[in-house]
């Protein structure tokens, strides 16, 4: 049964070679950015976008096919490319993700605020760029960007942990480009607490003063949050 539907479809002209090559590349990106849903879609949505992606990469991918049918080595060699283009695509969202966390920590707020498109234990701020940063990923043409680089023409792929690393590196400088006007503002928030206290002692300001941290710091981000939306707009272009 499998065979004649494999043959009545190379007759109209699907190749499932090649649709299982183009799966392949396409699989670890469904799996790994924030914005193509995670556990926000069952895993039956996710393959099927990832089928819906694979379709549009097919027609580049007929030589590869042919290759990863006679070597199916090569299809892991796919899968790894595919990874390579999930890190980058992914790095931006996730740092957005960190960054706001960053701000909860510093204000004091440990609640976390669990969401299904969101990894691990998110804090509200965390959520909130988390969701800009995949607004702006699809709003500015993040999924098309990544079928053309699944799409594009063979890469060496031993240039691959050169590669992570460069993602890496350009999320850890997008974190402290934001974070660091905050740790900034929080150190100096700290100090003047600290001397508006003992200048008040013996009243005891403490329970008034953690408060107008958190309000000040809040204020401070949303001061500074069109620069921020422009690191997340410039790391997802």
């Amino acid at each position: 049964m499998l065979a004649a539907i494999a043959e009545l479809l190379q007759a109209n002209g699907i190749d499932l070679v090649a649709l299982g090559v183009a799966f392949a590349r396409v699989a670890p990106v469904v799996a790994i950015v924030p914005a193509f849903g995670l556990r926000a879609l069952t895993p039956a949505l996710r393959a099927g976008l990832a089928l819906l992606l694979a379709a549009a990469i097919v027609p580049s991918l007929r030589s590869t096919a042919t290759a990863v049918s006679a070597t199916p080595i090569l299809l892991v060699l796919e899968v790894a490319r595919g990874v390579l283009v999930a890190i980058a695509a992914a790095v931006p969202l996730y740092v957005a993700s960190m960054s706001g966390g960053v701000i909860d920590s510093l204000r004091g707020a440990q609640e976390a605020a669990p969401v299904p498109v969101v990894e691990g234990r998110s804090t509200p701020l965390g959520v909130l760029f988390s969701l800009l940063a995949c607004a702006l990923f699809l709003g500015l043409g993040g999924p098309a960007r990544v079928v053309g680089a699944l799409a594009s023409g063979p890469f060496d792929l031993s240039q691959g942990p050169e590669r992570v690393a460069a993602d890496l590196a350009s999320g850890v400088q997008i974190a402290v480009a934001v974070a660091a006007p905050l740790l900034t503002a929080s150190v100096v928030i700290e100090i003047a607490g600290a001397l508006v206290a003992r200048a008040a002692s013996p009243a005891h300001l403490h329970a008034l003063l953690a408060p107008a941290r958190s309000l000040l710091l809040l204020s401070l981000t949303a001061l500074l949050l069109d620069r921020v939306a422009g690191l997340m707009r410039q790391a997802s272009a």
